[in-house]
């Protein structure tokens, strides 16, 4: 279904009326509500991962840390561009998108229901259920592992393609309403997701409930999305036919992209990436650390005598994600107009500066109501990092460099949380302990320091330039990249509009 259809009007001919624009924006909500599905994924994964591998399986935390900082991360750098390259010369007759959403969602339900059983199957395996240590859940450990990984793998899968279907068949001058539908469906998938999972944590079977309940949610989610979106089939044009080299060929061509991006990366590009990757150095310890922090640093629990003081910590700690996810619902329709009255580098810098001295905090807080604050205000922060950056890279490129730029983006922020999560691991593991418990607020400070740094480089931002601008004007192409490797070097010297990023 296209979006002149929706609305009953031809472009240009006919003033849309009030019920017209309800109209279109109940339907652009169905077409992006597959999204909604993606985020309760995410959000049960940070809410109870943690908490499921250290409480049930009996991995230290620093050891979650790593777990957690392969699967995801990992997973989304490989598939999220083989999916998009697959999915832009797909021809099914369902469309281009909505077969990869469809596929990508039935097994990310079996990763998620993989990770819900994954005790209980290590039990019939011969796990001991009293067991004390890692290797007494042996095969539940395999078990959740297993699915966090194909969990991983499909809910990118269906990331990508819900993201692009949007640009598919949405117009041009309504892809600001796309963008914006997208950050209210997500947002308020997190806090049903973190509202839903307080509330189920204190049951007998906690993961097991939840997961299960994120099946049904995923699955529930996809069906708006494959019956609004009716995609026209793709038909390749002779051109394209003769190019084309097979699946393969084009996967590596995507990573060779993304590779030469990062080579030729242009000036005014490489301080934009570096405040985007600093920034998720900093937010990723927090991310995975949160709901242990509230369980063991605020009510004091562990996994043997205080058993019940973890569990009442993990559930305030949904609680406070909940809270984080609304703000950052909200301040998502404040920040354009912060930029306006301000600038790009003010703004940014501003925010993760409240977001350094949050994570600093940390080390030192004990009352619940203050890490609430403290939380609400890094979510002023993750909306921020997660704007501007992007619509910096939309300014400064055009055409295809535009999507070439955005893979040099995702794949920093994959970087970011491997190696920030695996060293801020190491770190909660050397550091002292509260009541034999690993204490995270060290993890959550690693990321203090590189937001630290975030907040020195951000203040190099410059606001995007206006559309007529040269520096608008493509920045590199692929296809120029081999001439230039070929041609004689030119002066680097930089000129003088070249020597402030």
């Amino acid at each position: 279904m296209q979006e002149e259809e929706v609305i009953g009007l031809v472009k240009g001919e006919t003033k849309p009326t009030f019920m017209d624009r309800v109209k279109f924006l109940g339907w652009l909500f169905c077409v992006c509500f597959s999204l909604a599905g993606v985020q309760f994924v995410y959000s049960i994964q940070f809410a109870v991962g943690t908490p499921l591998f250290h409480e049930k399986l009996k991995v230290s935390t620093s050891n979650v840390a790593i777990i957690m900082s392969t699967a995801g991360p990992i997973s989304g750098f490989i598939v999220q561009p083989v999916v998009g390259v697959l999915s832009d010369k797909c021809t099914s007759r369902f469309g281009r998108r909505r077969p990869f959403i469809l596929i990508g969602t039935l097994l990310c339900g079996l990763g998620m229901g993989l990770i819900g059983v994954s005790v209980d199957l290590g039990n019939l395996l011969g796990d001991d259920p009293n067991g004390d240590s890692t290797g007494d859940h042996i095969w539940g450990l395999v078990m959740a592992i297993s699915g966090f990984w194909v969990m991983n793998l499909f809910v990118n899968t269906i990331q990508g393609p819900a993201r692009a279907i949007i640009s598919d068949i949405v117009s041009e001058e309504n892809q600001q309403d796309g963008n914006a539908m997208v950050s209210a469906v997500m947002g308020l998938s997190a806090i049903i997701g973190n509202v839903i999972g307080a509330q189920f944590f204190m049951t007998p079977e906690p993961y097991r409930n939840l997961f299960i309940i994120g099946i049904g949610f995923l699955y529930f989610t996809c069906v708006p999305t494959v019956l609004a979106a009716k995609e026209i089939q793709y038909e390749m044009t002779e051109e394209e036919k003769a190019q084309s080299g097979g699946a393969l060929k084009n996967i590596l061509y995507v990573f060779l992209k993304i590779y030469k991006g990062f080579r030729y990366i242009p000036r005014k590009m490489i301080i934009v990436v570096a405040v985007f990757f600093l920034s998720w150095c900093a937010y990723s310890p927090y991310m995975i650390y949160t709901t242990s922090f509230f369980g063991v640093n605020l009510y004091g629990g562990n996994m043997t005598d205080k058993h019940d003081q973890y569990e009442h910590g993990v559930e305030m700690g949904m609680y406070a994600l909940a809270v984080f996810s609304a703000v950052q619902w909200c301040y998502a329709f404040i920040l354009p107009y912060s930029v306006k009255f301000t600038n790009v580098a003010i703004s940014y810098a501003v925010a993760q500066a409240i977001a350094t001295a949050c994570y600093f905090m940390f080390l030192w807080i004990e009352s619940v109501p203050v890490t609430f604050l403290l939380m609400a205000l890094i979510a002023i922060n993750f909306t921020t990092m997660n704007s501007v950056p992007f619509a910096l890279v939309k300014s400064l490129t055009a055409g295809a460099d535009a999507g070439l730029y955005m893979g040099v983006l995702n794949a920093a922020s994959v970087v970011a949380q491997t190696v920030t999560e695996q060293v801020a691991g190491q770190i909660v593991a050397a550091c002292p302990k509260i009541d034999g418990q690993q204490n995270v607020a060290y993890g959550i400070l690693t990321g203090g320091c590189c937001s630290a740094l975030a907040v020195g480089a951000s203040f190099f931002l410059r606001n995007p330039p206006a559309s007529g601008d040269a520096e608008k004007q493509r920045l590199l192409s692929v296809n120029d990249e081999a001439k230039q490797e070929d041609s004689p070097k030119q002066d680097d010297s930089p000129k003088q509009d070249d020597q402030q990023v």
